[in-house]
């Protein structure tokens, strides 16, 4: 992959998931029917006349990305800071930086600070091993990995990582916040999922791609049966009754998934992401990271991009990451 080729993918996947993210910011936590029936097809806030009465629209304006995005720029940011290496000190503190000092952020606060990462970013800040402050318990499997592992992903990408090199990469990526198996797994398949749509710009050769790895190598069966519906190869056949609306993690992979496979282009698979209900900001952030690399940033419908707050901050941050690897 030439330096160019790094750019255009970089930009692509990180313009589509801050529209995604800030696309779904204003319903975050609304049910499925709730956001259904406001049918919101554009970027509100609480600088439009039509924003609805929610947690964040009534307060911050309208294509403001969260924690998804931070979190990605923050790691990013560290890359480049470490010359295209991964660093955990360094990852942790830009993440620390994030929060306390309100770097990587588009509005003049940090919003969406999720419980895990709290509680690992606190470890952090307490003298912990970088490497061992993600959660291990079952119910630390929120999805705060997977809505920023597109750096670690892209890492792979452009350093021809194998199947066996990319599991323990994305999974060590992952356990800075969130080291259960579950967690890590995530990462491991969104990346092989990112990986075969950069190189083939083809979904339905990417879910071919994930659903061939022989998943039990790498991962326990306990881990393996919160994902039979992708090792018994039936990500075309999802259907919403089996997603449920909460942020666990695998949840959020469903969703991101089903989106792509019942979507026609990259506004249709935002608006069927966030439609969805729940976490709706990171299933859109995650959704936005694969539509933004299968359609290409030209596809990003422009109104919402030009509805994006702090787009020059991501545009630089894309710049100085894919130089530095």
């Amino acid at each position: 992959m030439t330096q160019e080729e790094l750019s255009t993918l970089t930009c692509s996947a990180l313009i589509g998931q801050a529209v995604g993210d800030a696309f779904g910011v204003p319903v975050e936590f609304l049910s499925r029917a709730e956001v259904r029936a406001l049918g919101i097809r554009d970027m509100v806030g609480c600088d439009t006349p039509d924003h609805p009465n929610t947690r964040w629209a009534a307060i911050i304006p309208a294509g403001s990305w969260s924690d998804d995005t931070s979190m990605t720029l923050a790691s990013m940011a560290s890359f480049a800071n470490c010359g295209g290496r991964f660093d955990p000190r360094d990852q942790m503190t830009q993440f620390v930086n994030w929060w306390e000092n309100k770097q990587y952020c588009c509005l003049n606060m940090p919003f969406g600070l999720g419980g895990s990462v709290a509680k690992a970013l606190d470890r952090f800040v307490r003298g912990g091993d970088p490497s061992e402050c993600g959660g291990r318990e079952f119910n630390t499997n929120g999805n705060g990995a997977l809505m920023r592992i597109l750096p670690f992903s892209l890492y792979c990408i452009h350093h021809g990582l194998d199947e066996a090199e990319t599991a323990q990469f994305a999974g060590d990526g992952s356990a800075l916040t969130h080291a259960h198996e579950i967690s890590r797994m995530c990462c491991f398949v969104w990346t092989e999922l990112l990986r075969s749509l950069a190189e083939e710009k083809d979904l339905s050769r990417a879910i071919d791609r994930i659903e061939a790895i022989d998943y039990a190598k790498y991962y326990s069966p306990e881990t393996l049966d919160s994902f039979r519906f992708l090792t018994e190869k039936r990500v075309r056949s999802l259907t919403e009754e089996e997603i449920a609306e909460d942020g666990f993690v695998v949840e959020t992979l469903k969703t991101a998934l089903f989106s792509l496979v019942n979507s026609s282009g990259f506004e249709s698979a935002i608006l069927t992401a966030v439609g969805l209900g729940g976490d709706s900001d990171t299933s859109g952030a995650v959704t936005g990271t694969a539509a933004g690399i299968l359609y290409g940033l030209e596809k990003v419908p422009e109104r919402w991009v030009l509805r994006l707050q702090g787009i020059g901050l991501l545009l630089a941050t894309a710049d100085s990451f894919a130089r530095s690897l």
